[in-house]
């Protein structure tokens, strides 16, 4: 890790047809970040990141954002009857 000093961590995200995506850079307060969003495309989106306005090395960098699951269409089959297993659907 390398102590870089001080300058603001910029991130735009692209989804896959080209739309900047709203994000939100969190300071970890430990020398890291955390980037938050919400998309509504699956697919790769890319995400350029700067530190003090200059590139960060390996920028810009790749995320696949799969479809969501809903879980509330999960179905456990092939237990017996007599036998009940809850499922966590949050």
């Amino acid at each position: 890790m390398c102590v870089c000093g001080v300058g603001a961590v910029s991130v735009l995200l692209t989804d896959p047809r080209g739309q900047q995506v709203p994000v939100s850079v969190i300071d970890n307060h430990d020398l890291t970040y955390r980037v938050e969003f919400t998309t509504q495309v699956s697919g790769v989106h890319t995400a350029a990141v700067t530190f003090a306005g200059l590139t960060v090395p390996r920028s810009p960098f790749t995320i696949n954002v799969q479809p969501a699951t809903d879980a509330s269409k999960v179905q456990v089959r092939g237990l017996p009857h007599s036998q009940s297993t809850p499922v966590d659907a949050v």
